[in-house]
């Protein structure tokens, strides 16, 4: 009991002794909001965090944020490999060749610590037992860069996880073995979109099959309105917006390797849990004319909202689905409520912080102290962030050229 209490004080002097982690507490309990930022200004902090934040490492990899208990964290397979993609965008944006071979560094790392078998070790740091989820996260990383670079290596390594995954799993389309809590997770989607892109690549129906048979799984556990079973953590936990959103982004991104009646069910699935959604956001107004509030961390089965917290990576994700919707449909909606979203997010990075864990960094929850990734900056919050402003500059770009 005295070493819990100690443990507890030392976290608690963790998080308040640098005046830095006192400011974004304070600013939160008080509900204060930073000045607007230029969505260049946010976007550039964002990416220069993340850059910190592989250089922290010394390998190649990306730390899984910085934390007011225990600052930067060792690298993170999982989340290293989907920020592949992010950089390389980055490096398109702004003709900075530089942030593609920060990215190639994150893949080549990949590479060398992939395991045999095919997988992705799962946890913080490289460890030797494969997880699923993990390790189509770093498929979808070599993918960007086989598709960028055209270098055979990383559709090579995409290949073995793929046939891995393949291997293991059940016979319905779920994946029970090897995936967190040993449970099976509709949020897997994200795991079948890279393996369609993969079969793609390679022209492997056995890869293909394998991703089709768990979308079936999921589109079976879906309700009228949207819902879909099995999206959280853990039996019997209200879902995170982070892992719904995992799960409806798996689906739009697979939509475009699918056809017939099953592209049919998840563009439906889609597009319902989307407006449902939004909807909900949109609600969270104190009249008709102002920003609602943020939007809850979990939501229920009827889309109602179950926590007093957000989660910002999740809000950060959920506007790139509706903008992604936006184009898809042109309901100038979803954009809407995308462009304020992300406004909101913008309002709690700060960009003069004297904390380099802190500058340009996106929060778990907000306030700090929300119950997801409380008292962190994780990586995944600032790449999704920075993939929304990214898309977000590039749809008002196209917008401002047609009203030229």
């Amino acid at each position: 009991m005295i070493g819990k209490l100690i443990l507890v004080a030392g976290r608690c002097l963790g998080r308040y002794r640098r005046p830095s982690h006192l400011d974004i507490i304070l600013r939160d309990r008080r509900g204060i909001r930073s000045k607007d930022h230029v969505d260049s200004a946010s976007l550039h902090a964002a990416i220069e965090w993340l850059c910190r934040a592989q250089d922290i490492t010394g390998c190649g990899g990306v730390s899984g944020g910085y934390s007011f208990d225990n600052g930067w964290s060792d690298p993170y397979p999982e989340t290293t490999g989907y920020a592949i993609p992010t950089f390389l965008g980055y490096a398109d944006e702004t003709g900075d060749e530089s942030y593609r071979d920060r990215a190639i560094r994150m893949g080549d790392w990949e590479a060398e610590i992939q395991l045999e078998c095919g997988a992705v070790g799962g946890g913080v740091g490289v460890n030797d037992y494969p997880i699923v989820f993990n390790t189509g996260q770093v498929m979808i990383g070599w993918n960007s860069l086989y598709r960028k670079t055209g270098e055979s290596k990383y559709l090579e390594c995409s290949r073995r996880a793929g046939s891995w995954l393949a291997d293991i799993q059940d016979d319905d389309g779920k994946w029970s073995r090897h995936t967190y809590l040993d449970l099976p997770h509709a949020y897997h989607t994200r795991v079948a979109w890279p393996m369609l892109e993969t079969a793609e690549f390679c022209a492997d129906d056995r890869l293909r099959d394998s991703a089709c048979r768990h979308i079936r799984w999921v589109t079976d556990h879906a309700s009228e309105n949207g819902w879909i079973d099995r999206m959280s953590f853990s039996d019997g936990e209200i879902p995170l917006t982070h892992t719904i959103s995992y799960t409806i982004r798996g689906l739009l991104e697979s939509m475009k390797y699918l056809s017939g009646e099953l592209r049919e069910r998840v563009e439906g699935i889609v597009l319902k849990a989307s407006e449902n959604l939004m909807k909900r956001y949109e609600l969270r107004k104190i009249d008709p004319y102002s920003m609602p509030k943020y939007m809850p961390a979990r939501f229920n089965d009827r889309f109602r909202p179950e926590a007093d917290y957000s989660c910002l990576t999740g809000n950060c994700q959920i506007a790139l689905i509706w903008i992604k919707i936006y184009e898809m449909t042109g309901d100038a909606r979803y954009l809407n409520s995308a462009l304020k979203i992300l406004d909101q997010a913008k309002a709690t990075q700060s960009l003069d912080s004297s904390n380099p864990g802190v500058r340009g960094g996106i929060a778990g929850s907000y306030p700090i102290w929300g119950g997801y990734a409380p008292y962190t900056y994780p990586n995944w919050a600032a790449k999704f962030f920075v993939d929304a402003i990214m898309l977000q500059e590039s749809v008002m770009r196209q917008l401002k050229a047609v009203n030229a």
